[in-house]
């Protein structure tokens, strides 16, 4: 297959999944906006599912490198600086986040390669935590919490934000509220250094530093 035609199809099936849904879009308007002809698209993804899980093997490279250069470094304000491009990356992608249950549930395969993903990202923000406990921005009483719920916790904010604005009435489109509702995950956990660290950080409207396009 020519990755030129291949990514032609993604990204035209992308475009068409944000503006109106995975199961609104029909194959003949994805070859449509990609230039060709339904059969020799489907030469190339016979199945619509097989589109969505290319679309998805594109946002799964782009997260795993995000969660792996936070830990490189995991200063507060490289954690403010993966916030602002994860929230890039799910606007970029804003249609798997809005309908994650019911795309997993349209293909098997999305759905095993999605919840093993899942667990590697908590283990990574469960890395994350730990760095920060130890150099004293972060703590927890035992007993209280741990490093595993609140990863999870963490990943639960980030990766529902936009679909219960929608479902609030609120705006989606905002990355201050965003940041905020991330942040204020971790806060309760702030020692004083954390805090200190943390009025440091400066917030930077405007361009959103990756996922654009």
């Amino acid at each position: 297959m020519s990755r030129n035609t291949k990514q032609r199809i993604l990204d035209a099936a992308l475009q068409l999944f944000n503006e109106e849904g995975y199961v609104n879009v029909r194959l003949a308007q994805i070859a449509e906006l990609a230039d060709m002809s339904v059969g020799n698209m489907a030469y190339h993804f016979p199945h619509k599912e097989q589109i969505l899980e290319g679309i998805y093997d594109e946002l799964l490279v782009e997260q795993r490198r995000l969660l792996a250069e936070i830990n490189l470094a995991p200063l507060f304000e490289n954690f403010d600086y993966f916030l602002r491009a994860t929230y890039g990356l799910q606007k970029k992608y804003i249609f798997f986040y809005l309908d994650t249950l019911e795309l997993i549930r349209a293909s098997a395969e999305l759905k095993k390669v999605h919840q093993e993903h899942v667990q590697w990202q908590r283990m990574q923000l469960e890395l994350l935590l730990q760095f920060n406990r130890a150099r004293g921005v972060l703590d927890w009483k035992a007993g209280s919490e741990n490093p595993p719920q609140l990863a999870r916790h963490l990943r639960h904010v980030m990766d529902s934000w936009h679909s219960l604005q929608l479902i609030e009435g609120e705006d989606a489109d905002d990355f201050n509220g965003y940041r905020s509702c991330c942040w204020s995950a971790l806060q309760p956990y702030f020692t004083d250094m954390g805090w200190k660290e943390y009025g440091q950080l400066a917030v930077k409207p405007g361009k959103i530093v990756s996922g654009e396009g």
